[in-house]
């Protein structure tokens, strides 16, 4: 993007600069035929230099809505990480306190991750009712 800005820039001064070398010509072009050449070049040298602006305006607008695009985005980052949810204990087990869970209390308590524990098929359910995926602990549950 600040590619397209410098090339804009660069095309939008190179239109300037011909527009004031074709001005200092113009007193030394008397013929009718130049000057009607002269006044052409003069109208597309003013086209480019319009659209150029034009490019350059929107390229302003669009950094300016990606600038306001991360910033909020470091906001709602920010927001996440300051984001606090207390875990209590049941029945051996870690629960949010907004009901979600149950986790593995020996990889929370180790390794502060939250480890949702499975159930256990009847088969082995004699072992425990949840069994964690990531340390192998059997839990009775609720």
């Amino acid at each position: 993007m600040a590619m397209e800005i410098f090339q804009a820039l660069t095309a939008g001064k190179n239109a300037v600069d011909g527009l004031r070398l074709l001005a200092n010509y113009a007193e030394e072009v008397k013929d009718i035929q130049k000057r009607g050449e002269f006044m052409r070049i003069v109208g597309e040298l003013s086209l480019e230099l319009a659209e150029t602006q034009i490019k350059l305006a929107d390229k302003f607008r669009e950094n300016e809505g990606l600038k306001e695009r991360v910033n909020k985005l470091q906001k709602e980052l920010e927001d996440l990480k300051n984001l606090e949810i207390k875990l209590v204990i049941e029945n051996g087990m870690y629960y949010t306190t907004e009901g979600d869970g149950p986790f593995c209390t020996a990889c929370y308590d180790s390794n502060q991750q939250r480890i949702r524990v499975a159930l256990t098929p009847p088969p082995m359910a004699q072992l425990g009712r949840y069994k964690c995926p990531v340390c192998k602990t059997y839990f009775n549950g609720r």
